[in-house]
This record gives C-alpha cells, sequence and structure tokens, in this order.
C-alpha cells in the first residue's frame, strides 16, 4: 500500500515472495520461463446460471497462470511480482469464457509436473480449521499427504496459538532447500546468491 496505493492480499504477497524465493533458490538457466498457478473463484463470473435461491452447486474455481523470464521473477522487488499476479487475475473473466467456449488452446487444469511450474493454494477459507468433532476445533491443520510430482505450496491457517501466515511447501529438490529458505523468511528484495 505503502509503495503503490493500492490494496493487496497477504496471500498474493506469499505466493509473489514463494515464486521469487524457489525461482532464486533454483537457479534457473537463463531464458527459462516459470510459471505460478493458483485456483480463482469462478462462481461470480457464472451467477446468471445459478438458481438465484441460492445454495451450494460444486466447486467453481479456474487455474489461473502467470509466467515471466526467470530473471524477471528473480530481478523483481514483490511490489513488481504481486503485480505480475494481479494483472493475471485480471484475465479471469476472458480466459473463463474462452474456456467455457472451448476456444483456448491448453486446458487450465491440466497442471503439469514440469520443474518450472509452482502451484500454490490457499486453504485458510475452506473451514477445515473450524470443523469441530466435539471436543473443539482442531488446533492445527495441514494436508495429510501431496503430490510428489507437482511443486506445491499450500497456505494453511496458523497454529490456534501463534499468530500469523503458515505455508507448508513441496516446491524444491533437496539441493535447493536452504535457498528457498533463506529467501522466504525475509521480505527485502536483496539477491540471495547460492
Amino acid at each position: 500500500m505503502e509503495q503503490t496505493g493500492q490494496w493487496c492480499s497477504a496471500f498474493e504477497v506469499l505466493m509473489a515472495k514463494a515464486w521469487q524465493s524457489r525461482t532464486r533458490a533454483i537457479n534457473f538457466a537463463p531464458g527459462s520461463v516459470v510459471h505460478l498457478a493458483f485456483a480463482m473463484n469462478a462462481r461470480p463470473l457464472l451467477h446468471h446460471r445459478l438458481p438465484a435461491s441460492g445454495g451450494f452447486y460444486g466447486n467453481c474455481y479456474y487455474i489461473m497462470k502467470v509466467s515471466a523470464d526467470s530473471e524477471r521473477v528473480v530481478n523483481s522487488s514483490i511490489v513488481e511480482i504481486v503485480k505480475m499476479i494481479k494483472d493475471g487475475k485480471k484475465r479471469l473473466p476472458l480466459e473463463f469464457a474462452k474456456w467455457a467456449k472451448g476456444d483456448l488452446m491448453v486446458d487450465p487444469y491440466q497442471i503439469t509436473s514440469d520443474y518450472n511450474m509452482l502451484l500454490v493454494s490457499d486453504w485458510t477459507k475452506l473451514g477445515f480449521a473450524e470443523v469441530d468433532y466435539g471436543w473443539g476445533p482442531p488446533a492445527h491443520v495441514v494436508p495429510l499427504t501431496n503430490l510428489d510430482y507437482i511443486a506445491t505450496c499450500i497456505l494453511v491457517k496458523p497454529w490456534a496459538s501463534k499468530p500469523g501466515a503458515r505455508l507448508i511447501t513441496q516446491c524444491v529438490t533437496a539441493e535447493s532447500v536452504t535457498g528457498f529458505h533463506e529467501g522466504m523468511i525475509t521480505l527485502d528484495n536483496r539477491l540471495v546468491k547460492i
């Protein structure tokens, strides 16, 4: 807000930081294109098709992808990367309409296992942390398993006793873990040399 005068979500900042930290840690070859994929709510685009009575009619999401040269992701500020993400989000109505008509060349729901793709998901509003089976809500909820072949970051609610954000990741190989972790623990934009 201080730098741009525009609001952004904590999730957008975490996506930007995870994408940048991962790209820096992996040290992709020059000219490599890296991708960030995340689900977006498509329900507002279907308001004219849903019954006026409301109710739940299944999941309505679209997988949005933002792509950039690895050098751009590495060298940009977090503010610039958040802008890339916001620009990608603005494409939702047009891309969703093209997908619904069958006019897209690539199916957005086909997530690849390419190492240059990072899939990010926000579980904080899914209600998992509010489920009560009779002894109170859970202290902490995380995914039990993850896909070993897709690089993922999942934002979950922090432990009930600890404020902040909690990001569960499985997105780099063993040799890049230290660099990724070092990149994630600070929000400044210094280049981390590995």
